[in-house]
Formats: structure tokens, C-alpha cells, sequence
């Protein structure tokens, strides 16, 4: 094992190896991280009757999701939970 390892440090190889991962790590990470989004009581409660629709839930209300005062997803009654989220950085082709 010794030897694999002084070898590859001894051929350059493994240097620019571990700054390449880094950089893909890196930017893996930057492309799915995400961040909630506020959504107005009208846009929470359209998503519900959509939720509803969808999966035929016979709730009868739901809560919002509030964070730093802002409406940012609901709670159905039935368990079902939406947040709102959207990536920190998009890339438009």
C-alpha cells in the first residue's frame, strides 16, 4: 500500500487528482443547495387544492409553514408537507 501511495505522489498524479474531486465536490455541492422561497397565503392555498386534487385527500384544512414571518409552505391535515424551495444558483441555457 506504501508503495502504491509514493508512487502515485512520486508521478504527479495525485496532487491535481484531489484539487479536480475538490472542485466537483464544490460545485455539486453549489448546484443542489437550495433555499425556501416565500409563497403569498393565495399561492400556499392554491398548492393545497392541488395537493388535494391530486392525491383525492379529504382534509379539511391545512396550517402554514412560517418562517421569519413569511409563508414559505403548508401542512395538509392528512401529514402532507410542501415547502417551497428553489436552488441558490440556476443556470439558464
Amino acid at each position: 500500500m506504501a508503495q502504491i501511495l509514493e508512487a502515485l505522489l512520486g508521478s504527479g498524479v495525485l496532487i491535481p487528482a484531489i484539487w479536480l474531486s475538490l472542485g466537483f465536490v464544490t460545485v455539486w455541492l453549489l448546484l443542489s443547495a437550495k433555499r425556501a422561497v416565500p409563497l403569498t397565503r393565495k399561492e400556499a392555498e392554491t398548492l393545497w387544492k392541488f395537493h388535494k386534487q391530486k392525491t383525492k385527500c379529504r382534509a379539511e384544512s391545512w396550517q402554514e409553514i412560517v418562517r421569519r414571518n413569511k409563508i414559505i409552505g403548508f401542512e395538509c391535515e392528512c401529514g402532507y408537507k410542501h415547502v417551497q424551495k428553489k436552488h441558490i444558483i440556476t443556470i439558464n441555457a
